[in-house]
């Protein structure tokens, strides 16, 4: 009797142990997210310098201000708050962004402890190493109240097949949205080097260009027109 009671307290011991362990595997399964997963440092394949601050006028920004990563990429992410208040950097989708915004509106004192963010006092740096093993859309975002409707907000565009930027010159900005610009070939389009006007997505990119700024930019036809969407 004494023997079975000691079998099955092993057994039971056993048991509590793999419930506890998990499914690590030596990977990162359970930390797996819509955007991939954590990757440890020394496996990176490409190293991205990440800066936030705020701006004269106000605004709360990250540069640079969007990715574009392949499919598969490791990336080392080397973050660092040179502002003047706290930070932080959140790395999810939209939709799961929007959803610890709310929270965090809530609940100002939380401070997230995830390997997909990092929470930075001005003058501190942090880094994260990232798998991102998904293709899709993302995003990275400061969730502390009132910081991302500041602007603390970016785009992450994960695909096996990235956009080619293309390199101009400005030649003329007007206030109608058009701008001129001395350009390479726009591989992604088909068209070749030279002299065109284009149109800017959006009024917060055409107040940023000025006439002499050399740029590297996507372009696409949009509604008819040949328009700059997105600016490096």
């Amino acid at each position: 009797m004494k023997t079975k009671l000691m079998i099955a307290a092993a057994l039971t011991a056993l048991t509590t142990s793999a419930f506890a362990s998990g499914s690590h595997d030596g990977g990162h399964d359970e930390e797996k997210k819509a955007a991939g997963m954590p990757a440890e440092k020394g496996q990176e394949t490409r190293t991205i310098e990440i800066e936030m601050r705020e701006t004269d006028d106000g605004e709360m920004i990250y540069e640079p201000r969007s990715l574009d990563i392949k499919t598969g990429e490791i990336v080392l992410f080397n973050i660092k708050n040179t502002g003047e208040l706290e930070h932080e950097f959140v790395l999810d989708t939209l939709e799961k962004n929007q959803e610890h915004k709310a929270t965090m509106a809530k609940f100002p004192e939380m401070e997230h402890d995830d390997p997909n963010s990092v929470r930075l006092e001005p003058g501190e740096s942090s880094q994260i190493v990232w798998n991102f093993s998904n293709g899709g859309t993302f995003e990275f975002a400061c969730l502390i109240p009132g910081h991302y409707e500041s602007g603390m907000h970016g785009g992450v565009l994960v695909a096996d097949k990235l956009p080619t930027y293309t390199k101009g010159f400005i030649k003329r900005v007007s206030k109608s949205g058009k701008v001129t610009v001395r350009h390479e070939d726009l591989v992604d389009l088909g068209m070749p080097a030279m002299t065109m006007v284009f149109r800017a997505a959006d009024k917060a990119m055409l107040e940023a260009l000025s006439e002499g700024d050399e740029i590297e930019f996507l372009a696409d036809r949009v509604k008819g027109k040949l328009t700059i969407t997105k600016i490096k």
